[in-house]
């Protein structure tokens, strides 16, 4: 538990440091870095944009673990985030580590770097179209890239490219079109989005 909780810190901060450096030298004059990033209030329309498209992604990564065994091998690897929680006791360390890992470890970590920062800076120099587009493409590729390691089969690659860069380029959209820029939508789709994925997974 205090190795996950650290590991949470160390990622966040990892993740934080490229986007403060980058306020530091070049905004910190203009405005404050939390309000820099978005991560201030958004609407409740954006919210429940954001909770519905959590559903759907949910539904679009999960099904296909029930229309073939080989893409539950891959949820089911203990290399993947998925499958390492799988081989965890039920209990109240294996809840706050999925609370852990979902909401924050991965959800915060990933929607300041990618929606707060890189999507946020490539749409003042690319256009709301090309920029969003571009911070979605490389969500799509890491994501892919994390699962080399674990997987050739080239069905799933696929799918786990194109899932999480059309969830990205939505949130992209949420964001910046429905929220006034607020990271907040994107936080809570991608955190509830992991929650109900591990907690399938944990279960099937």
């Amino acid at each position: 538990m205090i190795s996950e909780l650290f590991s949470t810190f160390l990622q966040l901060s990892v993740f934080s440091l490229i986007p403060f450096l980058f306020y530091l030298i070049r905004f910190r004059k203009r405005t404050g870095f939390f309000q820099w990033i978005g991560f201030k209030k958004a609407n409740k329309k954006s919210l429940i944009l954001a909770a519905g498209l959590s559903v759907l992604g949910l539904s679009t990564l999960v099904l296909p673990v029930f229309l073939g065994s080989s893409f539950a091998e891959v949820l089911h690897n203990p290399k993947s985030v998925t499958g390492a929680l799988k081989q965890l006791t039920f209990g109240s360390s294996l809840v706050t580590s999925i609370i852990l890992i979902a909401v924050f470890k991965t959800a915060l970590a990933e929607e300041i770097l990618f929606r707060g920062f890189l999507a946020k800076r490539l749409i003042s120099w690319l256009g709301f179209r090309w920029g969003n587009f571009t911070q979605a493409l490389l969500f799509g590729v890491l994501h892919t890239a994390l699962f080399l390691t674990i997987t050739s089969n080239i069905l799933w690659l696929i799918s786990i490219f194109i899932i999480p860069f059309a969830v990205a380029y939505l949130i992209g959209y949420i964001n910046e079109k429905k929220a006034e820029g607020s990271i907040l939508p994107g936080w809570l789709a991608h955190g509830l989005g992991n929650l109900m994925t591990y907690w399938v997974i944990y279960f099937s």
